[in-house]
């Protein structure tokens, strides 16, 4: 643990550090150019922040603590930009089939009132198969994810790393992907 007596060593941050909080922001944002950037950044914030230093930790903990930051601000203005360059998006037309110019559920693509039956849907034989042909229906991107998410249980930090798509493609592919399913499903099981 560092003291205000013990200045910050900038000069050897990038030997003691750099694939340190290289490695970590990759395992955060499966992006090298990105990786990179964001350690630059975080070694550019410590040298401005330097004199606000207090020793209350390590150097090491602090460059991760604004590395951390630094990832944190990236995934929340990617946020509110609203990432539209989606795999397999198929954009505003998609959400037509669903919503109205009003974001208002068009009438007949509102959700039907799915009826509790004393038998576990789920088990049920016939529903099983219909959600298979459901899935399978996806485009195929949906239809990995889906599998990856709800069939083989994997994290959505894990299945973005794999895919190779951010969190934001991430959860408008599910969101927009349970919207079809449910159509399917409403279409091929309630009608039944």
């Amino acid at each position: 643990m560092q003291n205000n007596s013990t200045p910050l060593n900038s000069a050897n941050w990038l030997n003691l550090y750099a694939d340190g909080l290289y490695s970590y922001a990759m395992s955060k944002t499966d992006n090298e150019q990105l990786a990179e950037d964001l350690v630059q950044e975080t070694f550019l914030s410590a040298l401005s922040a330097a004199a606000g230093f207090k020793g209350n930790s390590s150097e090491r903990t602090w460059l991760f603590a604004i590395l951390k930051k630094k990832i944190a601000d990236h995934y929340r203005k990617a946020s509110t930009r609203y990432e539209t360059k989606l795999i397999g998006d198929t954009g505003d037309e998609f959400l037509s089939n669903f919503f109205n110019e009003n974001g208002e559920w068009k009438s007949d693509s509102k959700p039907k009132e799915w009826a509790a039956d004393n038998n576990n849907t789920i088990e049920d034989k016939e529903f099983r198969k219909i959600m298979g042909n459901c899935v399978e229906k996806l485009p195929q991107n949906w239809n990995t994810i889906i599998t990856l998410k709800y069939f083989v249980e994997k994290e959505s930090e894990e299945i973005c790393k794999e895919l190779n798509i951010t969190p934001t493609n991430y959860w408008v592919i599910i969101h927009r992907a349970k919207l079809q399913l449910r159509a399917c499903i409403e279409k091929n099981w309630l009608t039944h």
